[in-house]
């Protein structure tokens, strides 16, 4: 009962903030232009070898759209709390750290999920008005949904954990992209000469770009399920160890 009280809190609070009707509006535009952008040149060229959707999310301004969003809507998650002195109340209350950490995580991850969800409108304004409309190949798109929740998830939980560090926001969403830009960077040694086989099927397992290219091609592979599963289970776990320690400090 208290993490579905303190969940429609956070998730409410993220429509009463400015800054998250910019991030919201901005993604929607960025979206939708490189949605049109991609038709356009797929028409033009006569283009067949992919389709929209597999373009789309291995497009570089998808890759920046995305790792500057989630610094964005979870810099404020616990660095405002601190600020405004409302973490206190907060953690004197009845609620376990568990409840409070998942809550402001799931409320996170429901607006990234929103964010993002401009792209179905696109696809669906682009199967009404095409003739003839291309085809829908479900299982592509069910595991793209998949595999952007997952890394959502993973993501949206290092911010998580950033903010509980500090109680500057700023400092928070640096920290945040820091760590989504080490995370992101590792799947970059792909491109370098000479890799040991070994580091290279590492790579492939932690490389996000990799996993989410495979997802849109229809291929699935429960290892990137279980990666992810268990990293944002990491990230919360040191966040509810962090909010567990400030409570019994104060």
């Amino acid at each position: 009962m208290a993490f579905w009280t303190l969940y429609k809190r956070e998730l409410t609070t993220y429509f009463q903030s400015a800054v998250a009707y910019v991030v919201l509006f901005g993604s929607a535009v960025a979206q939708a232009i490189q949605f049109l952008f991609i038709v356009n040149a797929i028409v033009s060229s006569n283009y067949k070898e992919q389709n929209v959707l597999q373009i789309f999310f291995t497009w570089p301004l998808f890759w920046l759209l995305l790792l500057v969003q989630v610094p964005l809507i979870t810099m404020r998650v616990f660095s405002e709390e601190f600020k405004l002195g409302t973490i206190e109340m907060l953690l004197t209350a009845p609620v376990r750290e568990w409840d409070v950490v998942l809550a402001k995580f799931f409320g996170s991850l429901t607006f990234f999920l929103i964010l993002w969800s401009p792209i179905a409108l696109d696809l669906t304004a682009l199967q009404l008005f095409s003739s003839p409309p291309p085809p829908i190949y479900w299982s592509q798109i069910g595991l793209t949904l998949l595999t952007l929740t997952l890394v959502g998830s993973f993501y949206v939980s290092m911010g998580v954990f950033t903010s509980v560090l500090t109680k500057n926001q700023i400092i928070a969403s640096v920290l945040c992209f820091a760590l989504l830009m080490v995370a992101f960077g590792i799947s970059l040694i792909h491109w370098i000469q000479h890799t040991n086989a070994t580091v290279l099927a590492w790579v492939s397992y932690v490389s996000t770009p990799e996993h989410l290219q495979n997802s849109v091609l229809g291929l699935f592979d429960s290892r990137p399920i279980v990666f992810y599963i268990t990293t944002t289970a990491l990230f919360l776990m040191l966040t509810k160890t962090l909010l567990e320690g400030r409570r019994l400090k104060g």
